[in-house]
């Protein structure tokens, strides 16, 4: 039974902590290195990491000045000793069978990337939108046959890696940047020559207020989203793969730089200047992006909202989302 490092980094997240740790303490398949780095939590996080270390052997605690969660994986990453590495972040949980489903494809496939569902809960654990991606389950993939794998998720924690493939890679996270998954996951994807795809839902993403990717600063937000998306545009530029992936990278540009920004802003305050400084950067990098064949594929939900959102009929958007509100507060979700 192969070691499996379970890497959490844990920054202000003292009222949820607990449920994540134990749900990787759970986990049907035993033979794990549990890697709780406080990354100089000003609450209770690191008494609590201790608590837990005390109670299971199997959990290892490093304390460290804060850095940011780019530095806390990274430095998680430095103490793994496991043949595989998962992510999970301090605020979310886990299936209890999620890592014996991922090691088992990783091993009968030789994989250095098992991916998988995940689905959002808030915080009173009632489940929200599940995220399945277009991808051929239960089978060896890369990017050259699929090449969505490069947009489809660009998410660490819903990922099982082979640790000497993140190491020879040299992959590490940005640091002092949010956005740190947007900077690093698609470079991880394209490198990795076997991917598989579990169509299981294996993984909790908490959505709750607090978190720091429903910050209100979206100053901050534009910076780190432009600098994740340079770095990743120029990477592929520079291994010579920008023109064979043109099409997947303007649509990570479209999702991450221009329509999940301007969903975020409008609602706040759909006269704010950041509206148009993310139009001027997905728009001055991709000129003819609204004619990306995967933007044109859309359905449902997302193609209104685009629809209403290309003509900037802000207004449209914040209706359509304070119906739903509603709809959601008299029948439920």
């Amino acid at each position: 039974m192969e070691l499996v490092s379970v890497i959490v980094p844990i920054y202000k997240v003292e009222e949820y902590v607990r449920g994540c740790i134990e749900s990787i303490c759970a986990q049907t398949y035993r033979n794990l290195e549990i890697i709780l780095v406080d990354d100089g939590s000003p609450d209770g996080c690191g008494a609590i990491c201790d608590r837990y270390a005390e109670m299971d052997d199997r959990i290892h605690v490093v304390h460290k000045k804060n850095g940011g969660l780019g530095a806390a994986r990274n430095t998680g990453a430095l103490h793994a000793t496991g043949k595989y590495i998962l992510f999970v972040d301090g605020d979310d949980r886990i299936c209890e069978e999620l890592v014996r489903w991922t090691v088992k494809a990783a091993e009968e496939n030789a994989a250095d990337v098992v991916m998988f569902d995940f689905q959002e809960e808030d915080a009173g654990g009632n489940k929200g939108e599940r995220f399945t991606f277009h991808l051929p389950p239960d089978h060896v993939i890369s990017a050259e046959q699929e090449p969505r794998l490069i947009m489809e998720s660009c998410s660490a924690w819903n990922k099982l890696f082979l640790r000497a493939f993140w190491e020879q890679r040299g992959f590490a996270f940005p640091q002092g940047r949010i956005y740190e998954d947007l900077g690093t996951i698609p470079k991880v994807m394209v490198c990795a020559e076997r991917v598989v795809y579990i169509k299981k839902p294996l993984y909790r993403y908490l959505q709750r207020e607090g978190s720091i990717m429903h910050s209100k600063d979206f100053s901050r937000n534009y910076s780190d989203r432009t600098a994740a998306a340079n770095s990743v545009l120029d990477f592929f530029k520079k291994n010579g793969l920008y023109e064979k992936y043109e099409k997947e990278l303007e649509y990570l540009v479209f999702e991450n730089l221009l329509f999940v920004p301007i969903r975020e802003i409008v609602l706040h305050d759909w006269r704010n200047t950041y509206l148009e400084k993310f139009r001027e950067y997905a728009y001055g990098r991709f000129p003819g992006i609204d004619s990306n064949p995967y933007v044109r594929e859309m359905q449902g939900k997302k193609r209104l909202l685009w629809a209403l959102a290309r003509r900037k009929w802000y207004g449209g958007m914040c209706l359509l989302s304070y119906t739903r509100r509603l709809k959601e507060k008299i029948f439920g979700k």
